[in-house]
């Protein structure tokens, strides 16, 4: 999970302590459509694996990512 709150914080270029499991497209004004790409193919890259359109339109917010990755059994709840 760490890392993943890494990539998230690296795609969006905030700190790693800006981001949590309640931050979201609509609550981050770093987090606009470029930044939600770069973070999609940074995870996509990051896991090996690629996400179809409406997984990537699901993930806006970083509760919905956790809980893509979890499905993938790729991440463990552990914040």
């Amino acid at each position: 999970m760490n890392e993943l709150l890494e990539l998230i914080a690296a795609a969006l270029k905030l700190q790693k302590s800006d981001i949590d499991t309640q931050t979201s497209m609509k609550s981050s004004a770093a987090w606009d459509s470029l930044a939600h790409m770069e973070l999609v193919i940074s995870i996509e890259d990051h896991y090996q694996i690629v996400f179809d359109g409406d997984q990537i339109a699901e993930m806006t917010s970083v509760a919905a990512i956790v809980r893509q990755l979890q499905s993938m059994g790729l991440v463990h709840d552990e914040a």
